[in-house]
């Protein structure tokens, strides 16, 4: 199953700000109206480090987990890329900001329908650098995958940082990839995310 974070896909835009704490709920929200008691987030990116909370939030709903080019943490240099995205977002819609994120220009509007949606939760992505999730990272008992691009634009260090401090979790940096590397290579990325799951059964 796949949902859609606020202000994306299909979903609407409640008022923000928005904080990581609120999309993980969203999240706790669809797995209780399908009737899931325990749940594998997979989450990329953004989706990551709502996953990310997902888990610590509600480890009890949490069977497995899997970190796809995302971080617990975010530097200053991070934070402000996702502040400027939220303004051009705001300011100047969808259109740059997918220029700017190496996203087809066809597809902004699709992906992220509502600029104002987008805007707060890349807001709630920059309140990372206030508010790491890091040092709670050892609260994770569950099975956890993690990869990365080798080429992400975000770099590899912050998947490094999670495999570090998340116990027994699993770390794959594949090679000659880069923030889409489930886009750019998806029958590779589909086997090895399968192969983890069916460790789990």
């Amino acid at each position: 199953m796949t949902w859609d974070l606020r202000g994306h896909g299909l979903s609407d835009s409640p008022p923000g700000p928005y904080s990581l704490a609120d999309l993980a709920r969203d999240m706790l929200q669809v797995a209780d109206e399908i009737g899931a008691d325990r749940i594998v987030p997979l989450g990329h990116s953004a989706g990551g480090a709502i996953s990310l909370r997902f888990a610590l939030d509600y480890p009890d709903r949490t069977q497995a987990l899997v970190l796809v080019g995302t971080a617990s943490e975010a530097n200053e240099k991070a934070r402000d890329f996702y502040r400027q995205l939220a303004g051009i977002a705001v300011e100047r819609g969808m259109e740059p900001v997918a220029k700017r994120l190496g996203m087809a220009r066809e597809l902004a509007h699709l992906v992220a329908p509502n600029p104002h949606g987008f805007a707060d939760v890349t807001r709630a992505m920059a309140s990372l650098n206030e508010q790491p999730l890091t040092e709670r990272l050892g609260e994770i008992r569950c099975p956890t995958l993690i990869i990365v691009g080798e080429k992400d634009f975000l770099g590899a260090g912050g998947s490094v940082i999670m495999s570090r401090r998340i116990a027994g979790s699993e770390l794959e940096i594949v090679p000659e990839r880069g923030h889409g590397l489930f886009l750019e290579d998806p029958d590779a990325f589909n086997r090895r995310v399968i192969a983890f799951l069916r460790k789990l059964q």
